[in-house]
């Protein structure tokens, strides 16, 4: 066949996305544990910056509610900073009061004074450094005061008591002014409540799962339905079972002939012996093997695309190297390539297609798949696939 009518072919077996899959999961609290947090919140038609500060400090929970009203999951790290420390002290090139600001955050913030003073000297005593403070350098100190903020906004990110331990201190009264400050000016607090029902809001929010990993798990569960039909096993079990994530080149050496007595056999997400990424030397784990004769014989790789992205080059260079080592290195093995998605079918996407012929025998998309599969074509590795 002319590549171009290898490309029709490939094109006319094209498959759209389809929905078939969980978009979406409920948001991670239950608004029945903020009763108290919500009906106090929406029992008030006006807050201000008088009122909004105490409710906080009161119910520190709080913060979490505003978080899945403002925030699909989230504030951001910036966010966090902001509302926790005093952003115009941080960014003071006066040392002197930046000095200040950091012994008061390592005198009232347990959490905070642990790792501060970790990354300054390891299992140094509190007592011991505020004794011996002359002898650092204050730089230094400094540099280590804000490596500090960071390190505490990603613990704070998991474990909120430390936030709610820090928002309920009368030494950090300011933190929920900024809070109650971003929420009014920046967020339009009052306008959301009123256009919203709090407590229903959380309970149906949905959150949208990664975009790309749906699109790759659409075409890993086509795939297996397709290997399904078709009376092939899929020996992940077993593998995993026995701890198997590299297989060697003939599987009866790691596993008992009789727990493979289905020819048909195949498994996922596994790595093969020798077998690495030429571009950087790591082992290679492929999507989907495919055995014949007990030996790992046909090694996929599988893509799904709906539009352009620098993924798709990133991808095909990779697949290139790779064919080509197994080609050189692996004569017994065939890798092979299987991508969908009306990407495909753009100007783009046909180009790409038509030049990685230059690379590749043959590019399956799941159609062309169940075909070679079901033995409508009689194409040369089909037949070892049994």
């Amino acid at each position: 066949m002319k590549p171009e009518d290898i490309y029709i072919d490939f094109a006319s077996k094209i498959s759209f996305f389809e929905f078939i899959q969980e978009e979406f999961r409920n948001t991670d609290i239950q608004p029945k544990d903020f009763k108290v947090e919500i009906a106090t919140l929406i029992a008030k038609k006006q807050w201000n910056i008088n009122n909004l500060p105490d409710y906080i400090n009161k119910y520190p929970r709080s913060f979490i509610i505003f978080q899945e009203i403002f925030q699909l999951l989230r504030f951001t790290n910036a966010q966090l900073i902001h509302f926790i420390f005093d952003i115009v002290k941080l960014n003071s090139n006066n040392i002197d009061a930046l000095f200040e600001y950091m012994i008061f955050n390592i005198k009232y913030d347990m959490e905070f004074r642990k790792l501060f003073l970790n990354l300054i000297k390891r299992n140094i005593k509190y007592s011991d450094f505020i004794q011996n403070i002359d002898k650092f350098n204050k730089k230094y100190l400094i540099a280590n005061f804000k490596l500090t903020v960071s390190k505490y906004i990603d613990k704070v990110v998991k474990n909120f008591n430390m936030l709610e331990k820090r928002i309920t201190k009368n030494e950090f009264k300011d933190c929920s002014i900024r809070f109650s400050n971003y929420l009014l000016k920046n967020l339009k607090l009052n306008e959301t409540l009123l256009a919203i029902d709090v407590e229903k809001f959380i309970q149906y929010k949905k959150i949208p799962f990664d975009t790309k990993g749906i699109h790759g798990k659409y075409l890993k569960i086509k795939i297996l339905e397709i290997l399904k039909k078709n009376e092939y096993k899929n020996i992940d079990d077993i593998l995993n079972s026995n701890k198997i994530s590299t297989l060697k080149h003939d599987l009866r050496q790691q596993i008992g002939k009789s727990a493979l007595n289905n020819k048909k056999i195949f498994c996922t997400e596994r790595y093969v012996d020798g077998i690495i990424k030429p571009n950087d030397k790591k082992p290679k784990r492929f999507d989907l093997i495919i055995f014949s004769k007990h030996k790992p014989k046909y090694l996929f790789e599988m893509n799904f695309y709906s539009t352009t992205g620098t993924k798709i080059g990133i991808n095909q260079n990779e697949y290139i190297s790779l064919n080509n080592f197994i080609k050189k290195k692996f004569s017994e093995f065939k890798f092979c390539w299987i991508t969908d998605g009306n990407y495909w079918l753009l100007s783009d996407g046909r180009n790409r297609f038509l030049n990685l012929l230059n690379y590749f025998e043959k590019i399956l998309n799941i159609n062309l798949f169940a075909e070679n599969l079901g033995g409508r074509h009689a194409w040369d590795y089909r037949r070892n696939m049994q």
